[in-house]
């Protein structure tokens, strides 16, 4: 399974950094007030270790990942914590009008299925609904140019099980070549947890697009 690197233990590891530090802060501040820089020091020096610990780890894991480029039949997950999401791409295709608009050069329409995968719910999540986290599309052309796209078609509901298809467009130039869809979560801190895709460093995982 491909996914974007997002698991409970990252997640929870990210959790633990964010509110050690945050109680370390406080039991310094405390300290202070109680006149005791000692204990104020050594509070200090095993949050910074804590700190660089978690640094290393998080450069560790960027530095080892690789960039993945997938075909379109093949899946990407998104982890929402307990369950994940399955995004692939089913079709392409090429307009200069689309729904009464023209495009500046051309509009290429990508065509996702979104699929909400049922073999991985958590054993107490139960059938509910699930309302996706934010997304980020783009389309990626070999100069390295990047083209944004809407997000909203990427928002319903889904229950284990279920799944749809959308299209994407993006007003790409004429030249455009080598073409990569960008598919990611967009939630910013997944940029500071260790392992995940979009974190600083991290090789990114996109779907190679047909012209």
């Amino acid at each position: 399974m491909i996914t974007d690197g997002l698991n409970p233990l990252n997640l929870l590891t990210f959790l633990a950094l964010v509110v050690g530090s945050g109680a370390a802060v406080l039991l310094i501040v405390f300290s202070l007030v109680l006149k005791r820089p000692d204990a104020a020091r050594l509070i200090g020096q095993v949050a910074l270790g804590g700190v660089g610990v978690y640094l290393a780890l998080f450069l560790i894991a960027a530095l080892a990942s690789k960039e993945r480029v997938l075909d379109p039949s093949e899946e990407k997950h998104i982890c929402e914590v307990d369950c994940h999401l399955a995004y692939s791409v089913v079709g392409t295709k090429t307009a200069k009008l689309l729904d009464g608009h023209t495009a500046h050069g051309v509009f290429y329409v990508v065509t996702v299925k979104i699929r909400f995968d049922e073999t991985t719910i958590s054993s107490h999540r139960g059938m509910a609904p699930l309302t996706p986290n934010s997304r980020y599309v783009a389309i990626l052309d070999g100069q390295g140019r990047r083209y944004e796209g809407p997000t909203d078609a990427l928002q319903r509901q889904l229950v284990p099980g279920e799944s749809y298809t959308t299209d994407l467009a993006f007003d790409l130039p004429p030249d455009a070549r080598d073409l990569r869809l960008i598919l990611a979560s967009h939630d910013v801190a997944t940029a500071f947890i260790i392992g995940h895709e979009n974190s600083f460093f991290h090789g990114k995982t996109t779907f190679r697009l047909s012209v």
